[in-house]
């Protein structure tokens, strides 16, 4: 077979011949990186700009036109086929079929997106946060806000994949909203025969002297004396009484790493000081 009977049969099954279908699909292919290429371009600059506060809705819209942009030169290029392009006549045809058939197939996909579009938008949290999901039991930094799911990486280094029309519906705490004042809660328990108020003057003498501890007070609070780290007791358990701490930093990891020094501080400062830190204890009588 001779190019010219190739041609010739490549004219029966493609709209514009071989070769022209050859360059078409080139030219589309071209024309869709030179988009996202644009995209990208403009998504970097402005997350360049204007820091992570744009990388949430920026990046949502670098991955929707990405989408968009794939789809559609599958499209233009599967409808170079004589055969899928009658295929794609009679389906426009049932196109209200179709859409509704579609509409509850991807009820569950369309959801997602739409979660994602408004997490982006509305921007409860974002890219670089650290959150926590109370119902899921999940705490974590915010890797990436996609378009059916969001990654969140947790304290033990691994990626949980959460749709985003859970995130969209569950109650989130976000611990990294920008007032550079965290509250960390210590909470240690002494027996009942020691000092509370030399328990209470340690655990404040300590949590001063560690770098991450920061004055939060109000000037109100200044005024009236109020002190850097407040120690209150919280409870009175059956065999320990329960002493809370609130010390303040200015961002939870910096707090994480303030509260396991000061535990091994004030256990270490309680020994030395004749504190006793109460634990369970059996009383075992054997008889003869």
């Amino acid at each position: 077979m001779n190019i010219k009977e190739i041609l010739a049969v490549g004219d029966q099954y493609f709209t514009n011949g071989v070769v022209g279908t050859a360059i078409y699909c080139v030219l589309v292919y071209i024309f869709g990186v030179i988009i996202k290429k644009l995209v990208d371009r403009y998504v970097s600059h402005k997350i360049n700009k204007h820091g992570r506060d744009a990388q949430t809705s920026y990046g949502f819209i670098k991955n929707t036109v990405h989408m968009v942009v794939n789809i559609t030169t599958v499209f233009l290029m599967i409808m170079e086929v004589k055969a899928f392009h009658r295929l794609g006549t009679t389906f426009l045809g049932a196109s209200g079929i179709i859409a509704v058939v579609l509409g509850f197939a991807a009820q569950e996909s369309m959801s997602n997106f739409i979660g994602g579009f408004f997490l982006s938008f509305y921007k409860p949290f974002k890219v670089g946060d650290m959150i926590n999901i109370p119902d899921k039991s999940l705490v974590g930094t915010v890797e990436e806000i996609g378009m059916r799911h969001t990654i969140i990486r947790t304290f033990t280094n691994s990626k949980i994949v959460v749709p985003n029309s859970v995130m969209n519906n569950s109650i989130i705490e976000n611990r990294s909203l920008d007032t550079g004042k965290y509250c960390n809660f210590l909470t240690i328990n002494i027996s009942y025969a020691s000092d509370i108020s030399k328990a209470s003057e340690i655990i404040q003498r300590l949590a001063l002297k560690h770098p991450n501890c920061i004055d939060a007070r109000s000037k109100k609070e200044k005024e009236s004396n109020q002190p850097i780290v407040a120690v209150i007791v919280t409870g009175l358990k059956d065999s320990s009484i329960e002493l809370r701490a609130s010390i303040y930093s200015k961002d939870v990891s910096l707090g994480f790493t303030m509260l396991c020094d000061l535990r091994k501080q004030i256990k270490e400062t309680f020994d030395a000081e004749e504190i006793i830190i109460p634990f369970p204890t059996q009383t075992v009588v054997l008889k003869k």
